[in-house]
């Protein structure tokens, strides 16, 4: 694959914060450009698991569709775990889904409102100034609105 190529590519990934990555299934079935960015794990926030997946890579899959009526919060816990525990031991994530905007997107800032203790509107305008794209549903907001970070920040593994 070619660099322009790869530029190409990289407008379906944006890096959140040191280390994540908030993205398309697009960027997560291209394996040059994951591997350009040194992601070893990926979370997948689909209705059905992607039937691409690579060797080397480890998956969290989240089953969920983007409507407002899902519950997104028991699906936290593990996600959020995934992701700290895979920054936590120096390995850079992928959180996607469809297109990036609205299920990975909500997980993305689940994860930034727990670490950073931020409520919605601060961890919502902290993601969407790296990925401008975003637009978690109604109901995801919702959610996140009521759980708030302090519960969020339990699922964290800190150390």
């Amino acid at each position: 694959m070619e660099n322009s190529d790869l530029e190409r590519f990289q407008e379906d990934i944006h890096e959140i914060e040191n280390g994540l990555y908030l993205g398309s299934q697009i960027a997560a079935e291209n394996l040059e450009l994951l591997q350009s960015l040194g992601i070893k794990n990926i979370v997948q926030v689909l209705e059905y698991q992607s039937d691409i997946t690579f060797p080397g890579i480890t998956y969290h899959f989240v089953q969920i569709n983007d409507l407002e009526s899902e519950n997104m919060i028991p699906l936290l816990p593990e996600a959020l775990k995934f992701i700290s525990s895979s920054l936590l031991s120096g390995q850079k994530v992928l959180v996607h889904c469809a297109a990036g905007r609205s299920r990975s997107a909500t997980i993305v800032i689940a994860y930034i409102m727990a670490k950073h203790r931020l409520n919605f509107e601060q961890a919502h305008n902290l993601v969407q100034s790296r990925r401008l794209c975003i637009y978690p549903n109604f109901g995801f907001r919702r959610q996140l609105k009521q759980v708030g970070s302090d519960l969020l920040s339990t699922y964290l593994i800190i150390n």
